[in-house]
C-alpha cells in the first residue's frame, strides 16, 4: 500500500473533484476523503490483518470416530467467495479485501461509483 500511495492519494483527488462537480453532500465527501489520517489507518489495518494467526485448518470441536471408522471433525475453512457491496469509502476496500483473503476466500468488492478511481 506504501509503494502507491501516491497513486492513490492523486486518484482520490480526482474523486473528491467529480464528486463535488456532482454535488455530493458533505458527509458523503467526508467518507470519500483519503488524507493522510485515513492512509495511516488503511495501512494500520493492513497490519492488523496480517499480523492475525492463520484462521484456517483450526479445530472447532474434538474430533472423534464413528461407528465405521470415519475421523469426524470440525475444523475452519474458507467459505469461498464473498461479495461486499458498499460506498464512500475507499478504507472499507482494504478491509474486507484484507479480512477476506486472510481467511482464505475470493472476495468481489463492489464499492460506490463516487469512488471508482480510488478503488481501483
Amino acid at each position: 500500500l506504501e509503494a502507491c500511495k501516491a497513486e492513490v492519494m492523486a486518484a482520490n483527488a480526482e474523486d473528491l473533484a467529480a464528486a463535488q462537480r456532482e454535488g455530493l453532500s458533505g458527509p458523503m465527501l467526508k467518507r470519500l476523503r483519503v488524507d493522510e489520517k485515513v492512509f495511516a489507518y488503511m495501512k494500520k489495518r493492513l497490519a492488523e490483518v496480517a499480523a492475525l494467526p492463520d484462521p484456517l485448518g483450526r479445530l472447532l470441536e474434538g474430533s472423534h470416530t464413528n461407528s465405521k471408522g470415519l475421523k469426524v471433525e470440525r475444523i475452519t475453512v474458507p467459505i469461498g467467495v464473498i461479495a461486499v457491496i458498499y460506498e464512500s469509502r475507499p478504507n472499507v476496500t482494504i478491509d474486507a479485501a484484507s479480512v477476506c483473503l486472510k481467511s482464505g476466500n475470493a472476495v468481489v468488492l463492489r464499492g460506490g461509483s463516487e469512488g471508482v478511481r480510488t478503488n481501483a
